[in-house]
């Protein structure tokens, strides 16, 4: 009776053990999330701003990566360096998912799609044509064009090295030579490392997949984990659309014509005061344009 008794005991022990673990593994499988952010137009200061939020958050939280969905013909070498070395530093594994279809990572997208721990397009997106212009599109002097080109190649050399050397020469021709290429031809030559329809394919396909993060190898567990998407805040969202060269130009229309009114029947500051604020935001987005 007595042996009957502890055998009892000891069986219940153990499945209670057992319970536990499956409930803490349970918690686990949960608490897994992944952080989204979207970014679509030019590179401008509030993308750094944004993503250095996001970053900031996804270490806070402990979420397993921050996913970036990228659309942009690109931007200021200046900025797309600042964002490179928040992907580069950050302390969670980051992904540039270039999403949806048609979308494209030109110019500045490019080097910021390399700088990712991992780097996903979507079908039918395009990637490359890194090749600098001037800040009105125009070609630069031949001695000014040299130097920039060398340095965007070098840069493009150390974020590609661990792709492959195809895919270091294609990085460098898409710099020398403004060479692009489709999600199919980036995925063969190993600029990218996925392909995903969607986001839920793109979150499947990664789980497993090994990165190396602050010198340590980490392994993605993306399976099942849950989606928390990071928007831009409202004054984010604000100075992002003001970018826009339709906007921005109506911004200085009013703001011109604020003033001129204004100049014309003193007394009131209700006219001056919009149309200062409208110049403010007008010069500000044509300066990032």
């Amino acid at each position: 009776m007595r042996r009957d008794w502890r055998w009892w005991v000891s069986s219940l022990l153990w499945l209670a053990l057992l319970l536990s673990s499956a409930t803490v593994v349970a918690q686990e499988e949960t608490a897994r999330h992944l952080n989204v952010l979207e970014i679509e137009g030019p590179v401008t200061p509030i993308m750094i701003s944004y993503i250095e939020r996001g970053i900031r958050t996804s270490e806070a939280d402990g979420a397993e990566a921050m996913i970036i969905k990228l659309n942009t013909p690109g931007g200021q070498i200046d900025l797309m360096n600042e964002i490179v070395q928040l992907l580069l530093q950050a302390d969670v594994p980051t992904v540039v998912f270039v999403y949806p279809q048609g979308a494209y990572a030109a110019s500045a997208g490019t080097l910021i799609t390399l700088g990712a721990h991992v780097a996903a397009m979507a079908p039918g997106t395009t990637i490359g044509a890194a090749s600098p212009v001037g800040t009105q599109g125009e070609d630069l002097g031949e001695t000014m064009e040299q130097k920039v080109k060398e340095d965007l190649k070098a840069q493009a050399r150390a974020l590609a090295s661990r792709r492959g050397e195809e895919a270091v020469a294609w990085a460098e021709s898409a710099i020398q030579e403004a060479k692009a290429a489709t999600a199919e031809e980036a995925l063969e030559m190993g600029v990218i490392d996925f392909i995903a329809d969607d986001l839920d394919d793109l979150l499947a396909q990664m789980d497993g997949f090994q990165v190396e993060v602050g010198r340590q190898e980490v392994t993605l567990r993306t399976a099942g984990a849950e989606v928390r998407e990071q928007p831009m805040s409202f004054v984010e969202q604000f100075l992002h659309i003001i970018t826009n060269p339709t906007i921005a130009f109506i911004l200085l229309t009013i703001g011109i014509n604020a003033i001129l009114f204004e100049l014309s029947s003193p007394g009131g500051f209700a006219a001056g005061i919009v149309g200062a604020i409208c110049l403010l935001l007008a010069f500000y987005a044509l300066g990032v344009l």
